[in-house]
């Protein structure tokens, strides 16, 4: 109200003329500009994945309709559902029998990749993370009934391509 510059901007304005005017607002009322805050209120991307893709809704796909990927089930045994998250981010669901092996869940992903071939790749299970590195080891053996499976590409031995 004096018309001098206050302390806090003596410093800054040392050599230079500023004008100050301060206005009387105290019988108005203050609205909040401030925008509320909604978590989780965006798009979820899967972390790790070698393409990135938005995948808004999870959407399972019974592998059974396609053509030449079916799995020979053996029906006097215990059958399981194994769900398989490839790394461009689409979701599959297969039956296996708990005596089928890891080495058959990786040639069923190799089949269903078909033309499209990856570059090589690894199983693991989402949680606890583990590398299904044995192979040889049965559905059952391994305690993989009803799990999840994630496929894991390989990292490259050569991340950049030489300029020339």
């Amino acid at each position: 109200k004096k018309g001098e510059l206050p302390l806090e901007l003596q410093g800054i304005f040392d050599k230079e003329e500023v004008d100050v005017k301060v206005e009387d607002k105290k019988n108005e009322v203050c609205m909040s500009t401030k925008p509320v805050f909604q978590p989780f209120s965006g798009q979820g991307h899967r972390l790790g994945s070698a393409t990135p893709k938005i995948v808004s809704k999870a959407k399972s796909i019974e592998v059974e309709n396609k053509n030449n990927l079916s799995i020979q089930l053996n029906n006097l045994e215990p059958i399981t559902n194994v769900q398989i998250w490839l790394a461009n981010g689409k979701r599959i669901v297969q039956k296996f029998n708990i005596s089928h092996r890891i080495s058959h869940i990786k040639d069923f992903i190799e089949k269903y990749q078909g033309s499209q071939r990856s570059p090589p790749f690894s199983l693991a299970t989402a949680l606890p993370f583990l590398k299904l590195l044995d192979e040889t080891l049965t559905l059952e053996e391994a305690d993989l009934q009803n799990a999840v499976i994630i496929q894991r590409l390989q990292k490259t031995a050569e991340p950049f391509r030489e300029l020339s």
